[in-house]
């Protein structure tokens, strides 16, 4: 089965190299992906068979250039795994309708992003990852799989989204079991959920001096994954943070992104993009 990937990150790293494994090469292949240029050439650069693989860059939607893959490679699949855009209606038909995506959250429940930290925030003690069947909609297809872990509750978003990693891992060999076999589940979603916007988390990083020491914590945890910046009292026009106890909470603003995988990186490994 001919897929063609979307995505990147760590999480979509990881999931890629599910799909590239040993366990799955012989069911699917890779026709093309959508991504940014330096993870493609870090892809590129530890897959040979990567090196003839149709590019499609993600700085812009460029969903005419999506289908024109589909249709000229015989694409038959989507997968998506932190694509930064929504999937139109015309993409979704040019594979009939088989175009999924990962979504690291409990769906409907917590649709967008910075998912982890609102779930902290709304002190959730379960935290799933799903995947989905695509929809025009943000985060609105039907289910298909979802795994869950435990919520501690000392937990902070960093160590909840390291959590979320062999779970996602797991969750993708599942899924292709499933596609390979074309017995992938399709399970409305049951309510509308709330949608968390990309800037909706900031103004939840500032802590109120009257705030309750049991929502302070949580903003503290919630807000804690280095090396951005952590929840903050404002105080005389000044940033007084506020971390949690957490391990190496010292070190926050040297800490790489766990959230950015290796291929996300500049790569001194330069190979010509076709």
């Amino acid at each position: 089965m001919k897929v063609l990937f979307l995505g990147e990150g760590k999480l979509a790293q990881i999931c890629l190299k599910v799909l590239m494994s040993d366990d799955f090469r012989n069911d699917f292949s890779v026709a093309s992906m959508v991504s940014s240029e330096t993870f493609q050439n870090g892809f590129r650069a530890e897959h040979e068979e990567g090196r003839d693989l149709r590019f499609i860059s993600n700085e812009e939607r460029n969903e005419d250039q999506i289908i024109e893959a589909v249709n000229s490679l015989g694409i038959e699949t989507l997968i998506s795994v932190q694509h930064k855009w929504i999937l139109g209606e015309e993409v979704i038909s040019a594979v009939s309708g088989k175009a999924f995506n990962l979504h690291n959250a409990k769906l409907p429940d917590y649709k967008g992003h910075n998912t982890v930290s609102f779930a902290i925030l709304n002190d959730e003690n379960e935290y799933s990852v799903t995947i989905h069947w695509i929809a025009p909609e943000v985060d609105s297809g039907d289910l298909a799989l979802e795994s869950s872990v435990e919520v501690d509750p000392s937990e902070t978003a960093r160590s909840l989204y390291q959590k979320t990693l062999p779970e996602a891992e797991n969750l993708m060999k599942d899924f292709l079991r499933l596609l390979h076999k074309n017995k992938v589940p399709r399970i409305p979603l049951s309510g509308k959920g709330t949608y968390y916007g990309k800037n909706d988390w900031s103004a939840n990083k500032v802590i109120a001096l009257d705030d309750d020491p049991d929502l302070i914590d949580r903003k503290a945890r919630a807000s804690f994954f280095p090396p951005y910046e952590p929840a903050r009292l404002d105080v005389a026009g000044k940033k007084i943070y506020c971390l949690p106890d957490a391990k190496g909470s010292k070190l926050w603003t040297k800490e790489k992104p766990l959230n950015k995988s290796n291929w996300d990186d500049p790569h001194p490994v330069h190979l010509p993009l076709k």
